[in-house]
């Protein structure tokens, strides 16, 4: 018997684009486990309708974690031009809350003057390894929970169990 083996690749890129690009939308990125999680269930949907066999808990793991790799790759490289929005976004908070407290903590004062200074190599290199680790986390688990969503079962080969006589004059009906 041959081993089949899945191509992952594709539908975890597939997966991948989709929970990197979603999750770095601003506003819509304080749910990236949600994205991250229905990313990879979405990668181990397209790889269970591209094959003609059941796969393994282990091909749920591997497409998940592959399409967490993936989108942490993109949402890295998305929230590059997304930086500066996204920290209006927190100062603006800050300051709102700012407003309806007595004392703020020490260091909040900071926080609201930080201005987005660019890039250097070190803070993106950073910034693509712990994406990418932290998607690659809920990307497994979401191949998971596809996996108990969207399985094949393996078919059954049906035996009849109608016994047919051997010979025809054995059959004895009648007495």
């Amino acid at each position: 018997m041959e081993k089949r083996q899945p191509e992952y690749f594709v539908p975890a890129l597939i997966g991948g684009a989709l929970m990197g690009a979603v999750s770095a939308i601003p506003f819509i990125n304080c749910l990236c486990c949600l994205w991250a999680v229905a990313g990879a269930m979405f990668s181990f949907y397209l790889l269970n309708q591209k094959t003609s066999f059941p796969l393994k808990l282990s091909d749920g793991l591997l497409v998940g974690a592959l399409a967490g790799v993936c989108g942490g790759l993109i949402n890295a490289l998305l929230e590059i031009p997304l930086s500066p929005i996204n920290i209006r976004i927190v100062q603006r908070y800050i300051n709102s809350v700012s407003r309806f407290m007595k004392e703020l903590p020490p260091g909040w004062e900071e926080l609201l003057q930080i201005n987005y200074q660019g890039l250097d190599l070190p803070s993106v290199l950073l910034s693509v390894l712990f994406s990418s680790l932290f998607f690659a986390f809920f990307g497994a688990i979401g191949g998971l929970i596809g996996y108990s969503l969207f399985k094949k079962e393996p078919r059954k080969e049906v035996k009849d169990e109608t016994q047919l006589p051997q010979n025809p004059g054995d059959s004895q009906s009648g007495f």
